[in-house]
């Protein structure tokens, strides 16, 4: 349990924590279950997202214990962003060596979350995860230069609270409660009357009051950098990204396409992947490479499949808050759209509305400064449409610059029974619908 990773980024506080160890937990109270699980593992933190069956724990080192307020866990991030199917990532960290994290429905799995020493050690962790869970298994690859399917920096996004390490708390059940208060009493007495002796002695002298930090201009500044980063996809945008999975050739010499998945970089484009496998006997890598489109780059598993890499241009707005649709008006508008639709898909997920996290600022003493009354009221909410590909294409206009999209995906069925919600070509789209108060 303290073989763990730190991961940091130039110019971001933040900083992920890799190689947790996750436990299953059921019952209701999941989040008291989920502390009381972190102190039976005699973990110094653990790692929780609200109404999961999933904690992971940790021991921090002591000096590790300082930066608790900027750990976030990597592992939860990942799986908050993958919350369809079976998702594993496969990520070469600058010291060389791989972690390994798998989610299935937006729930870490308790095996992964690995960092292993070397390729081959990542590669059997894949291995198994292929075995249990079949063709289900989509992985994707990251890598040091954040140009692979996943970039890491981006994992914590907008709203890192949800991932951040919480302490286990201390705990003394063999003691009697009356003597822990007695003991933490004459602490604190004697802790004063060193604090009031140290202050006499040094005569009263105050260093300097460091600058003040206007509060107004402080949140001015966290809310315009979030309002920039968060991208609003127009209707075109959506369909657009839709259109490259549409367009992918069925069959590239001898080889048949098996899914494909797009995620939003870090900017407004998208990274794409296609997974291919050897659907004819005569079928090679070099009559794969002299039929694909320019632009690809692949990476061969070994023999009979490959991933094909790309890219597609995106588009979309920053968030403007005059621009979004109240709350009310979601409920009355769009998830009416929504329900018009639904017989042609097979599923639509949308979450419960919840504020939109932002990082606050901290005063010059390093205290939290309060939101002021003048800021923007923003809540999110997480959609996803499953369905026949076809059937996405007829999302409703009223999405328009009120979501941003943040992963699609593609899955071949030759022998799918064909139906209303049902076909050979299955797609998925998710992100985030946004509203104001």
């Amino acid at each position: 349990m303290n073989d763990y990773v730190l991961l940091r980024f130039d110019g971001d506080e933040r900083v992920l924590v890799l190689g947790m160890r996750w436990h299953t937990i059921l019952g209701s109270r999941l989040d008291q279950r989920a502390r009381q699980k972190a102190r039976e593992a005699r973990a110094s933190h653990y790692a929780h997202a609200p109404g999961s069956e999933a904690v992971g724990v940790v021991r921090l080192s002591r000096a590790d214990r300082g930066l608790a307020a900027s750990l976030h866990s990597g592992a939860l991030a990942f799986a908050a962003d993958h919350r369809q199917g079976v998702v594993a990532l496969r990520a070469a960290l600058p010291d060389g060596r791989i972690w390994v994290v798998a989610s299935q429905g937006g729930k870490v799995l308790t095996h992964s979350d690995r960092v292993h020493d070397t390729a081959a050690d990542a590669q059997e962790a894949l291995d198994a995860l292929a075995a249990h869970h079949g063709d289900e298994l989509v992985v994707l690859d990251a890598d040091s230069e954040n140009s692979g399917d996943v970039s890491l920096p981006a994992l914590l996004g907008e709203s890192p609270d949800p991932y951040r390490l919480q302490p286990c708390g201390w705990s003394m059940p063999t003691l009697p409660r009356p003597l822990v208060v007695a003991t933490l009493g004459c602490a604190a007495a004697f802790l004063l009357r060193a604090g009031w002796d140290w202050y006499r002695h040094l005569g009263g002298t105050q260093a300097p009051a460091p600058a003040s930090i206007d509060p107004d201009a402080a949140w001015a500044r966290v809310f315009e950098t979030f309002r920039q980063r968060v991208r609003l996809h127009a209707q075109e945008d959506g369909l657009a990204v839709l259109d490259a999975l549409a367009e992918l050739p069925a069959e590239l010499g001898g080889w048949k396409l098996s899914s494909a998945q797009c995620t939003r970089d870090a900017g407004p484009g998208w990274t794409c992947r296609a997974g291919y496998g050897r659907g004819h006997r005569l079928a090679t890598n070099a009559s794969f490479l002299a039929a694909r489109p320019p632009g690809w780059k692949e990476t061969w598993q070994p023999m009979d499949a490959v991933v094909a890499h790309f890219s597609i241009a995106g588009g979309g707005q920053a968030l403007e808050p005059s621009r979004l649709r109240s709350q009310e008006e979601h409920d009355d508008q769009t998830v009416t759209a929504l329900q018009q639709v639904m017989p042609l898909l097979s599923g639509i997920t949308l979450g419960d509305a919840a504020p939109a996290r932002l990082e606050p600022p901290r005063d010059e003493y390093g205290a939290v400064i309060p939101a002021p009354p003048s800021m923007p009221a923003i809540f999110e909410r997480p959609l996803a449409l499953e369905g026949p590909l076809r059937s996405l294409f007829l999302m409703p206009e009223l999405l328009a610059g009120q979501v941003e999209w943040r992963s699609a995906s593609l899955t071949v069925a030759p022998d799918a029974e064909l139906s209303l919600n049902r076909s050979r070509l299955m797609a998925g789209i998710s992100g985030v619908l946004y509203a104001r108060d």
